[in-house]
C-alpha cells in the first residue's frame, strides 16, 4: 500500500470530517496571534492618520485577555508620544500626516514588544502586540512534570476524531481506521494491558500507517497498542485491504474501547455508497472535486460492533467461472467413466 497515498487520503478525510463538524467556525478562526504581533494591518474603517495598538496576553497562540493601562510609546518621526491602553487594551494616536513613519513599543513584564515601522497612508492602521502569559510557562512546566510521572490505573477511550474510511483503488477495496486513543487524565494511564483491535477476519495486509504511535504494531488481522497511554491523544492509523464478492462488501468491526460517535466516509469513485442501520444521518459532500459519502451515528460501548455495507463495488459476474468449473468437472467424470467401462482388451 502506497504510504504517500494513505497519508493523502487521511488528510483529505480529516479535513472533510472537520468541515462537516464546523468548517465555518474553523475558517473564521483567527490565525496564531504570535504571527500577527507587530504586523501592520491597514483598516479602511479607521480614519486616515489613525494608528491603534492593541496589547494582549496570549497562550498557545490564542488571545487570553487584554492588558489595560499599559503604556505604549509611539515613535512618530522624531517625536515620542506615550499613550496608556484602555480597558480593551488599545492605545491610539490620531491626526498623523500622510507619509509619516510610525512604530510603537510596549514593555510588558520586562519583555520589549515592538511593531514594524509603517508609513501613514490613505487609511488607518491597526497593530496587535502579544505578550506571553507569565503563568503559561508555569502551567506548561507543571503539565510536563505530570506527563512524566509514573502511570496510574485508569481508562482510555477512542477520541471524537476517530473514523473509518473506505476507497476503491486499483481493483481493491482499501479500508483505513483513523483512530485516537484519548486519555483525559493529566498523567499517563495504565489500563492493565494493551489495546487489542481485531480487524475483520477477511482483512488482508494490515499495516500501521505513518503518523501512528510507535506503541502500535500489526500482526495478521490484529493491531496491538501497548500502554501506558500519555495524556491527550495517541494516534493509531490502520490500513488494510478488504476482499469482497459481488457489488456489496459487508464489514463488521468490534471496538475494544468506547467510541463517542460512529463516522464512516467513503470516496464515491465509481458510484460507491455506504449503508448501515446504525447510521442516523447520511449525506453526500465534496472536497476538492472528490465526491464523498458520510455516514454518522451514535456512539458505541466498549465491545460493541459497527456493521456497515460498502455498495456499488465493481465486480465480475461469477457464472463464467462456475460454467468453466462445471465443464472441467464434466470432462473429468467422462474420462473416469470411459476408463471404468472400457473393455479389458482395449
Amino acid at each position: 500500500m502506497n504510504r504517500a497515498r494513505v497519508k493523502l487520503i487521511a488528510r483529505l478525510i480529516a479535513g472533510c470530517v472537520a468541515a462537516v463538524a464546523g468548517c465555518a467556525a474553523l475558517v473564521a478562526q483567527m490565525p496564531d496571534v504570535r504571527q500577527m504581533s507587530g504586523v501592520p494591518r491597514p483598516d479602511p474603517a479607521l480614519p486616515a492618520g489613525t494608528v491603534t495598538v492593541r496589547v494582549v496576553r496570549e497562550v498557545g497562540g490564542a488571545i487570553s485577555g487584554n492588558i489595560a493601562k499599559q503604556p505604549v510609546e509611539f515613535q512618530i518621526g522624531s517625536e515620542r508620544r506615550t499613550v496608556a491602553t484602555d480597558d480593551e487594551g488599545r492605545a491610539q494616536v490620531t491626526g498623523l500626516k500622510p507619509g509619516t513613519k510610525v512604530r510603537a513599543v510596549a514593555v510588558v513584564d520586562g519583555a520589549r514588544l515592538e511593531t514594524q515601522e509603517t508609513t501613514i497612508g490613505d487609511a488607518g492602521t491597526r497593530f496587535i502586540l502579544a505578550a506571553a502569559d507569565p503563568e503559561a510557562a508555569k502551567k506548561e512546566a507543571a503539565a510536563g512534570a505530570l506527563a512524566a510521572a509514573p502511570p496510574v490505573k485508569g481508562i482510555v477511550v477512542f477520541g471524537p476524531e476517530s473514523r473509518v474510511v473506505a476507497q476503491f483503488r486499483q481493483d481493491r477495496l482499501e479500508m483505513f481506521y483513523i483512530l485516537e486513543i484519548a486519555n483525559s487524565a493529566r498523567t499517563p494511564v495504565d489500563i492493565g494491558g494493551p489495546v487489542l483491535i481485531d480487524l475483520p477476519r477477511e482483512a488482508r495486509g494490515a499495516t500501521v500507517m505513518e503518523g501512528s504511535t510507535k506503541q502500535a504494531s500489526a500482526k495478521g488481522s490484529r493491531v496491538t497498542v501497548l500502554g501506558p497511554f500519555p495524556p491527550g491523544a495517541t494516534e493509531v492509523n490502520i490500513g488494510f485491504e478488504m476482499p469482497y464478492r459481488g457489488p456489496v462488501a459487508h464489514i463488521t468491526q468490534r471496538w475494544p474501547l468506547p467510541l463517542p460517535q460512529v463516522t464512516v466516509l467513503v470516496a464515491r469513485e465509481g458510484g460507491l455508497d455506504v449503508r448501515s442501520e446504525q447510521f442516523t444521518n447520511t449525506r453526500e459532500m465534496e472536497d476538492k472535486g472528490q465526491a464523498l459519502m458520510l455516514g454518522t451515528g451514535p456512539g458505541l460501548a466498549a465491545g460493541a460492533s459497527l456493521a456497515f455495507d460498502v455498495t456499488g463495488l465493481p465486480h465480475h459476474p461469477a457464472w463464467p467461472r462456475y460454467m468453466a468449473l462445471a465443464l472441467a468437472a464434466g470432462i473429468i467424470l467422462a474420462g473416469v467413466w470411459a476408463a471404468v467401462t472400457a473393455p479389458r482388451g482395449a
